[in-house]
């Protein structure tokens, strides 16, 4: 049976893995470890159907035929997690999956897409505390040592996410942090009845599971607490002079756009 899984994405530090716990405390749904293949497989279905597809309509096997065997392939990996989990959906959050949000749609055309976002100042804040590296290089991930790159790695991630909102059908949720955050219980009630799940408070005790695998995730401390909004404007005394003008510069108009900031003028 093919899976429709849930896909979760949103730029690095947006809050993706505070909402994949959320997900997993519901009795319906399963979401484990970040996966990070996802984005990969996307990548390659995308060669394949582009680059690759004469060779591949040469041995008589077409687009569908793409289609079906990379949605085989993350089954594969989605699977055995879900039969575990004995539950009856699973989702998987990948930051960039944003990124393939359109490609996920053509795979999986009956999956739920969910698109978190937060202020992109607060978004750049965390991204320099990191020390994440690329697993195909090993080799320090720009976005997190440049307040210039952290900027511009939010905006093509947020522009990305709205981009397929407006091309999949209805299919995507766009979840704000900082709703989430300050009032859940209404923010997540939107989103499951989105989801098509029944209301079960049972995710906002998310905190509460003590053996959850968060698999070395970068937000694993935060998440094994319950919600809380103190991070919600960190960049106000965290970000310089100087860091505040590069950011200002690079997603001031987005800011705006989305309501975070009012002028340029902070």
């Amino acid at each position: 049976m093919k899976l429709s899984p849930i896909f979760v994405g949103g730029a690095g530090r947006s809050g993706t893995t505070l909402l994949r716990v959320i997900l997993d405390a519901h009795p319906s749904i399963a979401c484990g470890p970040e996966l990070k293949i996802t984005p990969a497989l996307c990548q390659l279905w995308l060669n394949l159907q582009t680059a690759f597809l004469p060779a591949l309509e040469a041995y008589g096997a077409g687009a569908e035929d793409v289609n079906d065997a990379v949605a085989g392939m993350l089954g594969r990996f989605l699977g055995p997690y879900l039969s575990r989990s004995q539950k009856s959906r699973i989702a998987e959050k990948s930051p960039n999956n944003v990124f393939f949000f359109e490609h996920l749609h053509l795979i999986f055309p009956e999956s739920p897409l969910v698109h978190v976002i937060r202020d992109g100042r607060d978004v750049v804040c965390s991204l320099l505390t990191m020390n994440w590296v690329d697993p195909t290089t090993g080799a320090p991930i720009d976005y997190t040592r440049d307040v210039q790159k952290a900027a511009e790695y939010w905006v093509k991630a947020v522009r990305a996410g709205r981009t397929a909102e407006k091309n999949v059908e209805g299919r995507c949720f766009e979840l704000r942090y900082e709703r989430l955050v300050a009032d859940p219980e209404p923010t997540l009630r939107a989103l499951f009845t989105f989801l098509d799940e029944p209301w079960d408070a049972r995710v906002l005790r998310y905190h509460e599971d003590k053996h959850r695998n968060l698999a070395g995730e970068s937000s694993a401390t935060q998440v094994s607490k319950p919600i809380y909004a103190a991070a919600s404007g960190r960049w106000s005394r965290d970000l310089t002079a100087a860091q505040k003008a590069i950011v200002k510069d690079v997603a001031g108009p987005l800011l705006i756009e989305l309501g975070y900031a009012t002028d340029l003028d902070w």
